[in-house]
Formats: structure tokens, sequence, C-alpha cells
């Protein structure tokens, strides 16, 4: 018969006494971190069982993190998961992902069962939500449990990591104008979405500040393909035609360009055309889309960092409401500066 490991145990074993190895072990009272780590290295060197969410974080063997949000098919979704993986290397986190999309469970409930379901912090992406929806999510999550959104909104609930959507959009008017182009056209992304409006007031500003740049086109999106079709349709029949337009993100330029490629138009010839989140199709495309790049793995690896200082904490889950911001680069392809030579030559085929 296996014999039973007792506080008595560990406390012999690492020469502590019993009231230190038990205020050790429920995470109670003041205790040294070299006491504390004396005891949990006896506990596992014992066998005795340990809670896991018990144990200090330095001690874990893994980590266990929930990414939640609304998944829906797609190559942003799969970009995002693939970082916050590639995130986790040499660490000792795993990542779930867990999609709040097909589930009779509001987000709110799903989020608070996570603590019960051993998961020891949470990375929240909802960009739909407000600060109302925000806080009664936090209502309902237990008072020790970390989660960081990673969505912006104007007035964050939670701690918020997330990329600066603003300078992306300074960085496509800036290089619109370092090329040239003067007259400038936007398809913008969901009115109720944050980063959205972040990286369109980026772009504007940008151009008021310059005198020689003049916004010209303005169309409504809402991020899809079918919406950066229908945007083709509208600068096609429009009057006072862009030089160059920002589309808010890469599934609005590929639908933007499908449409007017079929039509012949030249890109970037007659229109240049930028897209946002630099996602695996804008290298695959034809021509190549220029892309702000959001580097997926560095938002990842930053969120793990905070969780990780959180736990270390005796007050993991304080939310004060800050919002850190990850810096985004421009990604320049074909679609803004010049074809390669082989599209070049399929062009002169359509005319």
């Amino acid at each position: 018969m296996i014999k039973k490991v007792t506080l008595k145990d560990i406390a012999e074993d690492s020469g502590l006494s019993i009231s230190t190895v038990s205020r050790a072990l429920t995470r109670s009272g003041k205790i040294s971190k070299e006491n504390e780590r004396l005891v949990f290295e006896s506990a596992h060197r014992l066998n005795y069982p340990l809670a896991a969410q018990n144990t200090p974080i330095e001690l874990r063997e893994n980590i266990n993190i929930a990414l939640v949000t609304r998944h829906y098919t797609g190559e942003f979704f799969a970009s995002l998961f693939e970082g916050f993986d590639l995130a986790t290397e040499r660490t000792n986190t795993r990542m779930s992902l867990i999609s709040v999309s097909h589930r009779s469970s509001t987000p709110a409930k799903i989020l608070a069962s996570l603590k019960r379901r051993h998961y020891d912090a949470a990375v929240i992406f909802l960009p739909d939500y407000t600060s109302s929806d925000y806080t009664t999510m936090l209502a309902s999550i237990p008072a020790d449990f970390p989660v960081i959104s990673i969505a912006p909104i104007a007035n964050p609930v939670f701690d918020t990591i997330t990329f600066d959507n603003y300078r992306g959009g300074h960085l496509v008017a800036q290089h619109f104008e370092e090329l040239g182009y003067r007259n400038l056209g936007i398809v913008q992304g969901p009115f109720n979405k944050s980063e959205a409006m972040l990286r369109k007031n980026g772009f504007i500003d940008y151009i008021q500040a310059s005198p020689q740049l003049n916004l010209v086109w303005e169309f409504n999106g809402d991020y899809s393909i079918q919406r950066g079709k229908e945007a083709y349709e509208f600068y096609k029949k429009s009057v006072v035609k862009p030089d160059a337009i920002f589309c808010s993100n890469d599934g609005t330029t590929i639908g933007f360009m499908h449409s007017a490629i079929r039509d012949g138009v030249n890109i970037p010839g007659e229109v240049a055309v930028v897209g946002f989140d630099d996602l695996p199709t804008c290298d695959l495309y034809t021509p190549t889309i220029s892309s702000v790049h959001t580097s997926y793995e560095l938002l990842g690896r930053k969120v793990i960092e905070v969780i990780t200082e959180k736990l270390s904490q005796d007050s993991p889950a304080h939310q004060t409401g800050y919002m850190s911001l990850v810096p985004v680069s421009l990604t320049v392809r074909e679609s803004s500066t010049e074809l390669t030579r082989t599209f070049k030559n399929h062009y002169k085929s359509l005319t």
C-alpha cells in the first residue's frame, strides 16, 4: 500500500514547521519566497497532490490560457491563433482557442466557467463589445482570475494590449504621399469597432496635416470581401476618383482588387491599394498586396508576459483599464508601388 504523503512529511523533508508548510500550500498568510520554494520543491519530490492554481507561478509545470473570441472561417482568425501559439514556444504556457460563436451560453458565462475548468487566465477578443458589455462580463468572473483584452475600445474596462491601429492608418497615408499620390480614398471598417475608427482617424489626420494631400473619396465597409467588391462598384461610378485607396482590412482589399482586376483596372497604375493585417494571402495574390503588418506572435508574447506577471502578484486580477500598444509596420508590395514584369505582361494582354 502506497503511503499517503502528509504535511508532516513535507515539514520534515524541507526542515520547516508544519504551519509554514500549510501556509505555503494554501497561499495564505505571510511566508518568504525562499521558504515557499522549499515547500513546493519538497511537495513535488514527495509526490504530494498539489492544487495547480495554488502553486507559485514560477514552479508550475504549465500555465493554461484560454483565447476567447467569436471564431469565423478565414485567414484572420487562423493567423491570430497561430501567432499566439508561436508565442508560447519556450514558455510553460499552453494556449487553447475557445469560440463563443455557436454556443448557447453567453461569453460572460463561458468566461466565468474557465477557472472551474482549470484555466489560469483568459485573453478575450470581442471587438464588437461595448464598455457596458465588458462591465457586465467583469462582474461575472472570479475576482482572482486574470483577463486581458486584445480589442481596443475608447474606455477600456479590462486591461488591454492591442495594435497601434492609429499609427497603421498614419503609415499608409505617409506611404501614399512619399510615392507622389495626392488624391486619396478610404474604405473604412465597421463604425461599431474601435480599431476601424482608429485606422481611419490615423489616415485622415495625416492627410489633413499635409498641404499636398486631399481626401476625395470614402466608402463605408464592414471588413468583408463582398463589401470590398461593392466598394469597387462605387469607385467605378464615382466622378472624382482617388489615386490611391486605403482599405481598412485585407478582406476588403481583396474584394476591391478582385472586382477591379476583372474589370481591367491596372493596380497600381490607375489606382494604388493598401490593406491592413498583412495576412498570408497578401504575398500570394497577384499583384501582391501592400498591407499594414500586425505581428500576432509579438502581441501574444506581450500578453503572456503580462499574464505571467499578474499571476505572480497577490491580486492578479485587479483591472485598471490601462491600454498598451504593440507597434505596427507597413509591408510594401506591388499593389501600391510597381508590378513585376510578369504581371505587366498580363495587363498588356488584357488591353
